[in-house]
Parts: structure tokens; C-alpha cells; sequence
């Protein structure tokens, strides 16, 4: 199944604009880019670019498409090394576009310049891949008075000499097309600084509002978790979502904050993961 991407959910559904008033008139909406972008060790960077459009704007498959940016320029610059990213099809997302580099790899340390420039418009934004956290352990275990069903536990030991950031994402086999983030992802060490920290991961749902009936990992998944560090930056973006997300796209029912994003000129974010995977069989 298609996962619609999550940062276009809340293009529609959140008070990114700033500027809802209360007659609800949008003659005057001017849209901004949104990205949805990352990077991480070895690999090849990810951008999936949409227009931002007011809540009550209709919604099918037709305009999702039509909001999709596939005629953007995309400039990736870290250091001495500048690429255009290119143009690729992703079916495991719709719109089912992105753009990816295809020389420049993520490093760890390194700082990575993203330039979208479409129709007049210039979003810039500036990440850094943070050194990756090795887990000391990780395991499956079932809900007490649940046969079947339980949660995936991670234990690692917390920097005590920087502010870390965090976010969890996993991969069901078989089930999920892509890495899901969990239900509640994003933590930071304000309260386990320096300590060795025990942590439980709630199964996270397709879209970016997830149920609590559907947290739970099911015995015999066979699950891939990306532990990732980020910085603060990119928390500050992923935090704020996941407390817009909770509201489930309710308008009414939101923090009425603008989500945090380190995009100038435009909305979402640009983030570098220092990500480490690991496999878990819910036994």
C-alpha cells in the first residue's frame, strides 16, 4: 500500500500558514514550498517536495498529484561538492516523487546545504548528520494479559556531555513498504542525561494519526528498528508534529501553533539522521 506522506497530511490539516482567520477566507493564500528531506550515513539524499494549500481545500488524488513539486531545482552543497538532485519515482509514496542525490553521500559530522527553487519562489535549509547511538540491547516483549501482542524494548547509554536528540522509526516485514515513525518517536534526554535509559516503542500507524488501539507489535513480526540522533533543529520540527499529529488533524483541536521547521522560505524540514539499525523477532 501507497503511504501518503505524512508532512503533506499536515500541509492540509495543520495551521502551518499562520494566517487562518476566523471568516475563513483564503482569496489571498499564498502557497510556500514544503519539504520533506533527509540524509544519513552512506546513503543518498531523500526529498520529497509538495505546495503547501489551505484546510478546507479539496482533496483527491488529482490535486494530491497536482501539489507534488516534480519541475523544482534541487541543489544539495556540503563543502567543496555540489550536485543537482534528480528526478525519481517512488511508488512506495504519493505522490510518488522524490529527489535524490546520486553522488553526494551523507557523513557523519558533515554539513549539508539544501536549495528548492520553483516558480520564483528559493527554500533553503542547513542540516548536520549527528554520530549515530549504538543500542546496548533491544527485545520483544509481550503485554501483560495480551497472548499475542506486546512491544519492542530498547536499552542505551545517554551522552552526559551534550544535549542528544532522538527519533524511532520501524519497518513491520512483509507488512510495511518503508520505515514507519513509532507512536510518540521523538524524545529527548532532559530527564536520563549521562544514564542508561530503558525504552518502550509503541507500533506506529501508516498515517499521522495514530490510534492507540494499533501500538501494539504482533509475536512472530519480524521488525527493523532505525534508531536515529538528530539535532535539535529537526527534533524541535518533529516534536512539534508529533503534537499537531495527536490532535488528528483537527484544526479546532490543535496546539494553534505553526510547526516548527528549519526551512527558510518554506515549511517542513531538512533533517540529517545519525541512524543505526537493528532487527527484532518478536518471539
Amino acid at each position: 500500500m501507497k503511504q501518503l506522506n505524512p508532512i503533506l497530511i499536515l500541509v492540509f490539516a495543520l495551521p502551518f500558514t499562520a494566517c487562518v482567520e476566523t471568516d475563513f477566507e483564503f482569496d489571498n493564500y499564498q502557497s510556500e514550498i514544503v519539504v520533506d528531506g533527509w540524509i544519513e550515513p552512506n546513503q543518498y539524499a531523500q526529498v520529497f517536495l509538495t505546495l503547501s494549500v489551505p484546510y478546507f481545500s479539496e482533496v483527491d488524488s488529482v490535486s494530491l498529484r497536482n501539489y507534488a513539486l516534480t519541475k523544482a531545482k534541487v541543489t544539495l552543497i556540503s563543502d567543496a561538492e555540489t550536485e543537482i538532485l534528480t528526478l525519481k519515482p517512488n511508488k512506495d509514496y504519493f505522490p510518488p516523487y522524490y529527489y535524490s542525490s546520486t553522488q553526494i553521500k551523507g557523513e557523519v559530522g558533515k554539513s549539508y546545504q539544501l536549495i528548492v527553487e520553483y516558480m520564483g519562489k528559493t527554500a533553503t535549509a542547513i542540516t548536520s548528520i549527528p554520530e549515530p547511538v549504538q543500542l546496548d540491547n533491544t527485545w520483544f516483549a509481550l503485554e501483560p494479559g495480551k497472548d499475542s501482542l506486546g512491544f519492542v524494548y530498547i536499552k542505551f547509554t545517554d551522552n552526559p556531555n551534550q544535549k542528544n536528540y532522538y527519533r524511532t522509526l520501524t519497518q513491520i516485514k512483509n507488512t510495511d513498504a518503508k520505515y514507519i515513525a513509532n507512536y510518540l518517536p521523538n524524545f529527548n534526554d532532559q530527564f536520563f542525561n549521562g544514564q542508561h535509559v530503558e525504552v518502550a516503542l509503541y507500533k506506529g500507524n501508516k498515517t499521522s494519526t495514530d490510534k492507540t488501539d494499533e501500538i501494539f507489535y504482533t509475536l512472530g513480526d519480524t521488525i527493523s528498528l532505525k534508531f536515529c540522533a538528530v539535532d535539535k533543529q529537526a527534533y524541535d520540527f518533529w516534536y512539534s508534529f508529533q503534537k499537531e499529529s495527536m490532535s488528528a488533524g483537527n484544526p479546532f483541536a490543535s496546539t494553534n501553533a505553526r510547526v516548527a521547521s528549519n526551512i527558510t522560505n518554506g515549511l517542513g524540514v531538512w533533517c540529517g539522521y545519525g541512524a543505526s539499525y537493528y532487527q527484532i523477532i518478536a518471539r
